[in-house]
């Protein structure tokens, strides 16, 4: 929305994101807490202009932030670690983007603010996603060769431009990890690359293999959370995806058939225990 030509809409972006960021400061512990309360002094600068916001455009993005407080615990480690960086790596772009439209409007400060709220979100976006990114790179390291050979003909044939880049990256095993997941979610992961891919250029990115890390989990064509080293490669066998396992033949005692309780049986169990004496002539099969 940021890059929209409604002045209006993007003055009222500008004041929204200053207050995902204010939100973010408040609930994310350790030093990312003060790259972002400094991301969020220094973008106040950038989010001022003389053109008003619409309204709704500012209410959306305050009811965002409003989300991210309302949780009432700290963010940036832990489980939530993947998900701040998520939302650290949305809030990036769309600070770059602030920066760009206060440069077309000749706003010389706040595109000045931009940059450098820029900077502070990019030492921010390190250290929290240093820990969800270093589980998938373990996770893509133990991928077996087939599946990792597999995964580097999925980036040469979707980006075939950057595939040797992106496969010199730190961050490629965490890529192959994240295209292991796409693919366990049904995705093709070639097709799956060229639609994150297609979202905006590529050049410009510190880390491609980062961002293409990112943007299924943002799109939500991955499922959420990071994956571990212990399940990597742990794939069904084609018997366990289409033929149930057979079953453990049953013992010699438990593959009887079970009598009907019921009446008649409690008359055959009696009729061992007591027997009735028949004459003998009953018992022989003859009459005198």
């Amino acid at each position: 929305m940021i890059a929209s030509t409604d002045d209006e809409a993007v003055a009222a972006n500008l004041v929204g994101v200053g207050e995902v960021l204010d939100a973010l400061a408040q609930t994310t512990l350790g030093r990312p807490h003060e790259e972002l309360r400094d991301a969020a002094r220094t973008f106040e600068r950038a989010s001022r202009s003389n053109i008003r916001g619409e309204q709704t455009q500012m209410y959306a993005l305050r009811r965002a932030a409003r989300q991210i407080v309302h949780p009432g615990h700290a963010l940036g480690h832990g489980s939530d670690g993947a998900t701040t960086a998520l939302v650290l790596d949305v809030l990036i772009l769309a600070v770059i983007a602030a920066g760009h439209w206060h440069a077309a409007h000749q706003h010389a400060q706040q595109a000045e603010a931009a940059s450098q709220t820029a900077m502070h979100l990019r030492t921010a976006y390190r250290a929290v996603a240093a820990g969800p990114l270093a589980d998938m790179r373990a996770y893509g390291e133990r991928l077996s060769a087939q599946t990792q050979h597999n995964q580097v003909a999925a980036i040469r044939s979707a980006l075939p431009e950057l595939a040797s880049r992106v496969q010199s990256e730190d961050s490629w095993p965490a890529l192959a990890a994240m295209l292991d997941q796409a693919q366990r979610a049904g995705h093709n992961p070639t097709i799956l690359l060229r639609m994150v891919a297609a979202q905006r250029e590529l050049d410009s990115a510190d880390s491609v293999s980062e961002v293409l890390v990112w943007r299924p989990y943002r799109l939500d064509l991955v499922p959420a959370g990071t994956p571990t080293a212990a399940r990597a490669d742990q794939r069904p066998t084609k018997q366990s995806r289409h033929i149930a396992p057979p079953a453990a033949l049953p013992s010699t005692e438990t593959a009887r058939p079970r009598l009907r309780r019921g009446r008649n049986q409690h008359l055959k169990r009696d009729a061992h225990r007591h027997p009735v004496r028949l004459p003998l002539s009953r018992r022989t099969g003859w009459v005198n």
